[in-house]
């Protein structure tokens, strides 16, 4: 299959959900509105979770590979910081439908995607022991440990900035927050 065609029954899918909820969208319609013959759907996904998981990692995926590429670019580890703290609450804004959707799939799906998660715990791990080794973070920190705890005030931040903070100020709030525990005494 294409990948225009896969973008186009993710897309679909995702409408359809958007429009009546997950439990209630069919092959059927999803290979309708697609444009694709429902065969070949079921060819390449066994039911509408599946397009639902396939939708997810791909926006997970490339949001991974382009937050990689900003922080690649950037020096400083609380420069990094920073800037995942801009970025954790943009994004957040723009990704509350997918965390609706993903808390509505079965256990098996959401332990799939929990996969990005790590990922992302492990790049802010990697963050803190740059930190630790060039001296701005506090040399007694446990990176694994201590990225568990950044990982969540990231993702609380967008619930900040939803609530009227704004996005700019959250952002800054919550980086300082993070590098008064990460820095150096």
């Amino acid at each position: 299959m294409t990948e225009a065609a896969t973008d186009r029954i993710v897309e679909a899918t995702f409408g359809l959900v958007a429009e009546r909820g997950l439990g209630s969208v069919t092959m059927t319609e999803v290979a309708d509105r697609a444009g694709v013959a429902r065969q070949t759907l079921y060819n390449h996904f066994s039911d509408v979770e599946q397009i639902i998981v396939t939708g997810i990692e791909q926006y997970a995926q490339s949001g991974f590979t382009h937050l990689v590429d900003l922080l690649e670019a950037t020096g400083a580890a609380e420069a990094k910081i920073e800037l995942l703290a801009r970025y954790t609450v943009a994004e957040g804004s723009h990704s509350h439908g997918i965390e609706d959707v993903r808390s509505a799939l079965s256990p098996e799906a959401r332990a799939h995607l929990d996969r990005h998660r790590s990922d992302f715990r492990t790049l802010v791990a990697s963050i803190i022991a740059s930190g630790m080794a060039d001296g701005s973070f506090d040399s007694g920190l446990d990176p694994d440990r201590h990225a568990v705890l950044v990982e969540g005030l990231l993702l609380s931040a967008s619930d900040l900035a939803d609530d009227g903070g704004g996005p700019a100020a959250v952002a800054a709030m919550v980086s300082e927050s993070i590098l008064r525990v990460l820095r150096a005494p």
